[in-house]
């Protein structure tokens, strides 16, 4: 099992990791406001999930939910990698 404090770690890599590639996307003065909550809960194992919410310049020609939900997925693959890492 991986202690809390890891769990935090991880949680906090997947949201880097989301926030990296809204980055890649859009330029940061494009963007409006940006929250992503990356949780954990242990339920039989760990159950990870992340929220994305944007709100871009209107000037901005991309579809927003296409870019949360590929944040979203960067999130899960960086949080997925990490705790195929920490497995023993």
């Amino acid at each position: 099992m991986v202690a809390p404090v890891d769990l935090a770690a991880v949680c906090e890599s997947g949201e880097a990791a989301a926030r990296r590639y809204i980055l890649s996307k859009v330029d940061r003065s494009l963007i409006r406001s940006l929250e992503i909550a990356v949780s954990a809960e242990r339920s039989g194992g760990n159950d990870f999930s992340v929220d994305v919410s944007i709100e871009l310049d209107p000037v901005v020609d991309i579809d927003v939910e296409a870019l949360a939900d590929g944040a979203a997925d960067a999130a899960l693959s960086e949080i997925d990698l990490l705790m195929k890492g920490q497995r023993p």
